[in-house]
């Protein structure tokens, strides 16, 4: 059996390699590793980082950066552990002096036409470059002859490419070429005059992942006219959250500072390929929930009146029975105590109809926007009876309607059926974190906040429970859905004096 990989294959944790399970050394360390597993992975595994620029879990096996050599016993060279697969037997070093001179020797020649714009560089504070020439590097420079130059080119209205910083890791035409499939980057030229290009004409507008290049990207080479200058990365505190904008609720970074979002990132499971891309629809959602304070509602509304949260608990009490239509995009908490408020278990009515085509199978295996869909359901709640409950508010046999609605997650015709009803209710209470339309026909509203504001999980479509926290503290008099509908409940149910 071979010690290397494929080039161009996929040789990472989990793959389907079978056979018993390898026993090595690494720097006198014993381990035992799945078959098929890299060197590089192994290492990971035994607790030591190997530096690398080229290697990524999601994307082909190149070993251009040679900055992931390892010393292996009984070989004459040096081998690269992003290609080279674990075997029983084995003993590695990773800080030997051949393996210390020739990751110093990578780093020489990766910093040779580098520029030293570190203080102006977006990258400044996530650089692998400056990360491992701190490492890594010998911290002096031979390099007396001019640098080459580039000017700044745009990859269409989403990127920015900085060919100076490029150290030509290839990750981005990789994923253009295997993972969005539209192959807009390439490598022009040879040797000296190697750069990363788009082919003629060719502008990354058109790529619905096109962001993911940024992320990918070690070095600042490629960045987001988005998030270009805006913020310096060592103030943003990222805080792990779900994407409301995807299908299957994906697993991302909030980046906060000063109370505010400044970007989404994916946030992929440690070693594998999973969640490590999202659409650019997802990454620049984050302005949707970037609110500002001064412009946000804060009391609650009763018949157009500033009114209490009591006021408008005892309003809603004496209106009837009373029916829940919740949106399949909040959290299962939340689900599940806003239906406490129902008169009646079959009075739980689930809403949303949002859908995403389905353009990459392998990144979104569903077109139902309503992520939370499941979880609502476990807890009670029925899709697809809109009219239904307008039957039963029109018959008088509901009196009061309360709406966990986000006009982000319906369409036209059901945004139509949803004022059918809360016209003909006698009473209707809406909670929108983000007021639309509704709002204003609603007899109360209450000012809650955001999913950023709180925490609390949903269960996508393939039963996936995703945990979200909380990264923003809301206005004072913005309280999340659990906390209004524990103060509803508390004026239906008033502690004995």
């Amino acid at each position: 059996m071979s010690m290397v990989a494929p080039v161009g294959g996929m040789a990472h944790i989990g793959s389907d390699a079978k056979g018993p399970m390898p026993n090595l050394k690494i720097n006198s360390i014993e381990i035992t590793v799945a078959p098929g597993t890299l060197l590089l992975d192994a290492c990971a595994q035994a607790g030591i980082d190997i530096p690398h620029y080229c290697y990524h879990p999601a994307l082909s096996l190149v070993a251009t950066c040679r900055m992931c050599m390892v010393d292996i016993k009984g070989q004459p060279k040096l081998a690269t552990s992003c290609t080279t697969v674990a075997m029983d037997g084995m003993e590695v070093s990773t800080a030997s002096p051949a393996v210390t001179d020739a990751r110093a020797g990578v780093m020489e020649f990766l910093l040779m036409n580098h520029p030293l714009d570190c203080p102006i560089c977006d990258q400044a504070g996530e650089c692998l470059l400056q990360d491992y020439s701190y490492r890594y590097g010998s911290g002096d420079s031979r390099m007396v002859e001019p640098k080459r130059r580039y000017r700044y080119e745009d990859l269409g209205a989403k990127i920015v490419i900085d060919k100076n910083r490029c150290i030509h890791c290839t990750r981005c035409i990789r994923f253009t070429q295997e993972i969005s499939g539209t192959s807009e980057l390439t490598v022009a030229n040879r040797g000296a005059e190697l750069e990363v290009t788009t082919y003629s004409g060719k502008s990354m507008d058109a790529n619905p992942l096109a962001g993911n290049v940024v992320d990918l990207c070690p070095v600042g080479a490629l960045t987001s006219r988005d998030f270009r200058f805006n913020k310096r990365v060592w103030y943003l505190k990222p805080v792990p959250t779900i994407s409301r904008h995807s299908a299957m609720a994906n697993p991302i970074w909030a980046d906060v500072d000063q109370n505010r979002v400044w970007r989404f990132r994916p946030r992929p499971k440690a070693g594998t390929k999973d969640n490590c891309f999202i659409f650019d629809h997802e990454r620049y959602a984050y302005h949707r929930y970037a609110l500002d304070p001064a412009t946000r509602a804060v009391r609650p509304v009763l018949r157009g009146a500033e009114a209490t949260g009591e006021q408008v608990a005892l309003a809603l009490l004496e209106a009837g029975p009373v029916a829940v239509l919740a949106q399949g995009t909040f959290g299962c908490d939340t689900a599940q105590r806003l239906g406490d408020l129902a008169a009646a278990p079959d009075l739980r009515f689930g809403s949303g109809d949002c859908a995403y085509p389905i353009a990459f199978p392998a990144l979104q295996p569903s077109a139902d926007g309503i992520f939370n869909r499941r979880g609502f359901e476990e807890r009670g709640y029925r899709f697809g009876q809109l009219d239904e409950l307008l039957e039963r508010v029109r018959s008088g046999e509901v009196g009061a309607v309360v709406v966990l609605h986000d006009d982000a997650f319906s369409s036209g015709p059901e945004t139509a059926k949803l004022r059918e009803i809360l016209e003909a209710a006698r009473f209707s209470l809406v909670l929108e974190p983000i007021p639309g339309p509704l709002s204003e026909l609603a007899t109360a509203r209450l000012p809650v906040a955001t999913y950023l504001e709180e925490t609390d999980f949903v269960v996508n479509h393939e039963g996936e429970l995703r945990c979200y926290k909380k990264a923003l503290d809301p206005p004072r008099g913005v309280k999340p859905t659990v906390e209004w509908v524990r103060d509803l409940l508390r004026e239906r149910s008033p502690s004995p004096v």
